[in-house]
């Protein structure tokens, strides 16, 4: 009988990938956070982002947020590992705990913020502003928590501009080996008496629904909510089949490029078919680009 391997469809993989933390590291390096003394991290995830954010600052303290239950056990279980003392919830605190700042971790929607109006010198969001339906929400909240002076930075590689020319073929021939890889599982299943993999459309969100905005006009939206932007870098990252396949398998990416079919047995196709896509065009990478903006409230 065919079964589907174990996948890991959480974001986690990707996430701990040497290209994915050296490009979050460079993101976090560009302002100066030399009097931030409480960050923001929203769709906090693992906390890649917000351990580098406290390696830059390490006496700061940090709030984390995430629409996912399960990314704050992931976080809780990182910092506790790291020696810190973690809580759950949106209390803003300023205890220590042996010589290292108490961070807090909650479940909450990033464009509705449950803190008080300036409560922060620093909110960051990395990785996933793409995915908010409404971005002006996000930002008045983002502003209204932000103190005065205080820096708001995003990074995204789902922008106008993400992918460098000659990319497109490494795409069309990653979903054109996927796509097969499901329809051989469901031809096999069928030849030893099982039912077909089938695509049922409607079922999962459309492909890229919310539009993706040229740095310009990200830098409108950002003005519209009174921000000023302080620093717009793009920068191209090599990516390899490895990471990928890690990013495949993640059920939110797989839910939209492979929409309609079971997210186990997309997330399965792509990551076991990143790595031959890569090869197949004689690489070893493929290089994408990540939008990086900082502003000031």
């Amino acid at each position: 009988m065919v079964e589907t391997q174990a996948v890991n469809t959480t974001y986690e993989p990707f996430s701990l990938e040497p290209e994915y933390v050296e490009t979050n590291r460079r993101f976090v390096e560009r302002p100066d956070l030399g009097r931030v003394k409480r960050f923001l991290d929203l769709a906090c995830g693992n906390g890649v982002v917000s351990q580098l954010l406290l390696e830059a600052k390490p006496e700061a303290h940090l709030n984390g947020l995430d629409y996912d239950p399960i990314q704050i056990d992931l976080i809780e279980n990182r910092f506790t590992d790291l020696g810190y003392g973690v809580r759950r919830g949106i209390e803003l605190t300023e205890d220590v705990v042996g010589g290292k700042p108490v961070l807090v971790f909650g479940v909450g929607s990033a464009d509705t913020l449950p803190y008080p109006e300036a409560s922060f010198d620093c909110v960051t969001i990395a990785n996933a502003i793409h995915m908010l339906p409404d971005r002006q929400k996000l930002l008045c909240a983002v502003r209204r928590v932000l103190k005065p002076g205080g820096v708001f930075g995003f990074n995204t590689s789902f922008y106008a501009g993400t992918f460098p020319e000659g990319t497109h073929q490494f795409y069309m021939e990653w979903l054109k080996r996927a796509s097969q890889r499901i329809a051989e599982r469901s031809r096999k299943r069928v030849e030893e008496g099982g039912l077909p993999i089938r695509r049922v459309r409607g079922t999962t969100h459309r492909a890229f629904q919310v539009r993706w905005l040229k740095p310009e006009e990200w830098s409108e939206e950002l003005a519209q909510t009174g921000f000023q932007t302080a620093d717009v870098h793009e920068r191209e990252v090599l990516l390899s089949g490895r990471s990928f396949a890690a990013v495949g398998a993640y059920a939110g990416m797989a839910e939209v490029l492979l929409s309609g079919y079971p997210v186990e047995e997309a997330s399965f196709a792509l990551q076991s078919t990143a790595e031959e896509a890569v090869s197949s065009l004689n690489l070893s990478a493929v290089p994408r680009n990540w939008l990086e903006m900082w502003a000031t409230a």
